[in-house]
């Protein structure tokens, strides 16, 4: 399951950098047309943003812990009643 998880990751983030690079050699241009170059360049940054954030949840592991006790469980618990 790790391995298809990191799979689809690295997926996404192949597919937004050749995103970013068509929008930034403006190859982009003949599929959309953006009103402006500043949302052209927008775009371009979040896409690769977007492909950065995704081969970083790629190698990050799944477990995180959180100390706690059930002292504060029981008294979240009271006070959300």
């Amino acid at each position: 399951m790790n391995i298809l998880k990191t799979s689809g990751f690295i997926a996404l983030s192949l597919a937004s950098f050749y995103i970013a690079y068509i929008t930034g050699t403006g190859d982009i241009l003949n599929y959309i047309n953006f009103a402006d170059p500043l949302n052209e360049l927008a775009f371009c940054v979040c896409s690769l943003l977007f492909g950065i954030g995704s081969i970083f949840f790629a190698f990050t592991k799944n477990e995180i812990e959180v100390p706690c006790s059930k002292e504060l469980d029981n008294q979240y618990y009271n006070e959300s009643i």
